[in-house]
């Protein structure tokens, strides 16, 4: 949701983890320094957390990992809440002037909306397996962050954003009256288990979606 006087960038997904990775790789190659933060379960102070060097890590850290958060500008140096995992170089930017989430895009089965997993053999339950969206989101306020940081963080959000276009492709998906959503993002490896396995993708809510 955009808020007055914000920035905001909020484009849903739906990846596998592979596509996940192919991501973070091109978003590498432009920004050497990115790092991924983890999200660990809990209150904050309950379980470490830490910036990782990809993505992949961030998602892994601590159990199976829901979503991770990519501190802007690139290479801020860390909140005092953060310390870093083995082998990530200390970051010595600016402070934190805004965090982007991934939410990483889920299996799931109706009804409840159970977390199924990504183990292409789960037997899903009765009920109906779909695929949740997950998203790529960052807001701001530009009187908050200056006006030089504001033009740092909408430069870099465009070039995450150009990352995330270059290895997705648009979701083309109507629903049960044959209506088309728009805006959304499918990662390759998505798209071929959901054509694959003939299942739903979904969002927030009870809307049901399929390719095509």
């Amino acid at each position: 949701m955009a808020y007055a006087g914000s920035r905001t960038m909020n484009v849903g997904t739906w990846l596998l983890p592979e596509d996940e990775g192919a991501f973070d790789l091109a978003l590498r190659d432009t920004f050497p320094g990115a790092g991924w933060r983890c999200s660990q379960p809990g209150p904050l102070g309950l379980h470490p957390v830490h910036l990782h060097g990809s993505l992949a890590n961030a998602m892994t850290c601590g159990g199976r990992g829901v979503q991770a958060f990519l501190h802007l500008p690139i290479g801020a140096s860390l909140p005092s809440t953060v310390t870093l995992a083995d082998g990530v170089p200390l970051p010595d930017g600016p402070p934190v002037a805004a965090i982007m989430q991934l939410l990483r895009s889920t299996r799931r089965h109706d009804p409840g909306g159970t977390y199924c997993d990504h183990d292409a053999r789960y037997q899903h339950p009765e009920g109906g397996a779909y695929f949740d969206a997950g998203r790529l989101a960052v807001r701001w306020f530009a009187d908050e962050v200056g006006a030089s940081a504001h033009q740092v963080l909408l430069r870099q959000t465009r070039a995450v954003r150009s990352a995330l276009i270059a290895t997705t492709r648009p979701a083309r998906i109507k629903d049960e009256n044959g209506r088309r959503l728009t805006g959304y993002r499918i990662g390759p490896a998505a798209q071929t288990m959901v054509e694959t396995m003939g299942i739903l993708l979904g969002r927030a809510g009870l809307q049901r979606f399929q390719i095509g």
